[in-house]
């Protein structure tokens, strides 16, 4: 398993461009791709 860790999504080139060299092929060839977003560092979480 691979991970690439962002602190908000894909929120630019660069990690979308990271995301592709991960996966080895573009993202519109995946079948299924699931991009978990953690808590943002805000006392309660995000809201």
């Amino acid at each position: 398993m691979k991970l690439l860790l962002t602190s908000s999504g894909i929120s630019n080139t660069t990690i979308q461009n990271a995301l592709v060299d991960l996966l080895g092929k573009p993202i519109t060839m995946c079948n299924a791709l699931f991009v978990p977003t953690g808590i943002y560092p805000f006392p309660f979480g995000a809201r």
